[in-house]
Formats: structure tokens, sequence, C-alpha cells
């Protein structure tokens, strides 16, 4: 991400998005009433009444900002504050879309926060993995990235039966293809991992091919019990899979909720959950790691965002590990459950001194 600061007081962020992550990274940056001036297009009415699409630069009041992971985009919208007087533009409301390589800039009413300017101008990305699951009856690969999840292709297989003749044929053409595929979503996503998964000897010929085509790619192979997309999801369950791709947040966050759940079951002073019991934690410099959902980063709610914002930044100095998932992660989905944000103790804290910190 291109960022650059504008004024002293650091109202005024030009940034320019160079990849999927970074738009990621741009969502959760952006606030509720940011506003954002950036080259867009609008349906107007010119001449005798028709509409037409007229290239525009606008300054938009956020309200909303959606990020659609392997789209390549990211939607903004709000109310028009600033724009051409002739289209009359000025109050109403619009949508635009960023993509990489796109520039705008913010402003944030009081200033940008330097850690938050740290965060977007980070260049550092785990890059995306492949995963595959194929067998005799179907195959599937998917892409994993820091994100997202998403299946990009799903497809039945059906070969000639074992005293066939062409079988043999047909199973060379099925594991080219897969592996071209592999090959091509790796190349497309900046992937460093493929995993290939499956029950019987398919994988290990797909994962041979591979290695040939790709030597750069590191490969690794383990079981499932079926092909397709059910094995997909099967393999992201697997140790060796956590293990190849553990930079990945979401497999991070999984990793650690299984932990937090563990903890809460035998000794819950060891853990914290809810933005106020997590802040609490904070500020006793108690925090080991914690895992908390982007939406808590951009809520609505100012009290909520600043609680969680001062959490991460307490957490943060004390060198305890932060995850961010993306809101409609399997690890989103579990984290509802305890408010949004969970978090491993370095050590116990009773419940008395939790009061005794608020107090």
């Amino acid at each position: 991400m291109k960022v650059e600061v504008l004024d002293s007081k650091k109202r005024f962020l030009r940034v320019r998005p160079e990849s999927e992550e970074d738009l990621w990274r741009l969502k959760i940056a952006l606030r509720k009433g940011d506003l954002v001036t950036l080259r867009t297009s609008r349906d107007v009415r010119v001449g005798s009444g028709r509409k037409e699409r007229i290239a525009m630069t606008l300054t938009i009041r956020l309200d909303s900002v959606e990020f659609q992971p392997f789209t390549g985009r990211l939607r903004i919208s709000g109310i028009v504050v600033e724009g051409p007087d002739e289209f009359g533009v000025k109050g109403k409301r619009h949508s635009a879309t960023i993509s990489p390589g796109q520039s705008l800039v913010v402003e944030r009413e009081g200033g940008w926060d330097e850690r938050v300017i740290a965060r977007l101008r980070s260049s550092a990305s785990p890059g995306s993995a492949v995963i595959a699951a194929i067998d005799y009856d179907e195959y599937a690969i998917a892409v994993l990235a820091p994100h997202g999840f998403t299946i990009v292709e799903d497809v039945p297989v059906s070969l000639p039966g074992k005293d066939d003749p062409a079988r043999e044929g047909e199973v060379e053409r099925l594991v080219e293809r897969v592996a071209a595929r592999i090959v091509e979503e790796a190349s497309r996503h900046k992937a460093a991992v493929a995993v290939i998964v499956g029950p019987g000897h398919l994988k290990g010929l797909v994962a041979e091919r591979l290695r040939e085509a790709a030597p750069k790619l590191r490969v690794v192979v383990d079981d499932a019990s079926m092909g397709g997309s059910t094995g997909v999801r099967e393999a992201l369950r697997r140790t060796t899979v956590a293990e190849a791709l553990r930079e990945y947040s979401i497999l991070e966050a999984e990793a650690l909720l299984e932990e937090f759940l563990r903890r809460a079951a035998r000794d819950r002073d060891s853990i914290a959950y809810t933005v106020k019991d997590v802040l609490t934690a904070a500020k006793l410099a108690a925090i080991e790691s914690v895992v908390v959902d982007e939406s808590l980063l951009y809520s609505l709610d100012d009290e909520v965002r600043e609680a969680v914002d001062e959490a991460l930044a307490r957490a943060e100095r004390t060198g305890a590990k932060i995850i961010v998932v993306p809101e409609d992660s399997p690890p989103s989905e579990k984290l509802r459950a305890f408010g949004g944000i969970a978090a491993l103790l370095r050590y116990r804290l009773p419940p008395e001194a939790r009061r005794l910190s608020e107090s």
C-alpha cells in the first residue's frame, strides 16, 4: 500500500492499494464519517434529460464499506459532500468501487493514528495458498488468503472402468488438468504453497506433476477421506496443512480459539472475552494473544471501536500476538458467541482482580 501523509496534523492521507490484501487493510482502517475523495463515475442527466455516465471527482462522507474476497474490489458508499456543481450531486448518495492501483485521499477528523498509518503501510503479504482435493469421483480447487477462503473449481470426474484400456490415459489427462489449474491459480494469487489431499494415490500423481511444472511452489501432500469441496474443508482442519499455512491469520485464529475453548472448560481465569473484559486484561498487561473480528475495528459504535483500539494498542505494546479475522470467516462465527473478541492470558486473572482494575 502506498501511503502519503499530506498535512502536518495527519488529517489527510493519500493511499493507493496495490493488492487485494491492501484493499482488506483499507477496509479495516476506514471509519464511518471519513471523507473519501476519488475519481469515480455517476449517471447524470444531460442535454434533453437523457442519462449519461460521467467521470468526475467526488468527496463522499462514508457510511458503509464492503469488501468481497477475490473480486479485487472494495465498495464504499455515503453522501456526496463535494462534486461538480453543474451536475447537482451534492447531498446525494453515491457508491464507488476501489480497485488495486487506484489512488484516493481520505480525511479523518482529529487526524490519523500512527498505528493505523503503519498498518496501512505494511507491505508484508503472506500471499495465498492453493488447496486441491482429488479422488476418482471429483476434485475441487480452493484458494486460501489472509482475507478469506473460496472454492474456485468443484468438478465431478467420470473415468472409464478399471478394466477399460482407456482408463490409464484418462487418469493421466485428469492429473495433467488438475496440476495445470493449480499452477494457474497459484500464479494468479501469488501462492507460495499448494496442498494436495485425497483418499488414494491420485493426490501423489498430481503432486509429482506439480513439482515438475512449478518447482518453486512448496507442495504438501496429505490424506483426506474424499475429494471435492468436502475434502478441501477437511484439509483445512488437518495438522500438516495448518503447519504449512500457519502464517495465515484465518488458521492461526482457529488454533487460538481451540485453545481458548480448552481453557474455558478448565480454567476460565486464564482467558478473557467481550470487549470490556479484554480491555481490562490489556490494562493489566495480561494478554498473551488475542483474536478479534474485523467488524469491531470499524464498528459504528464509537465506544466499542475506541475500546477495541485501546485494548489492541495496549496488547501490542506488551508483545501480545494479535490476529484479525474477516467477519465472514469460520473463526468469526465462533467469536460472535464471545462478543467478537477473545484472548489467552499470560497469567490467571481471578474475577476480583478484574473488578479492582475496573474500579
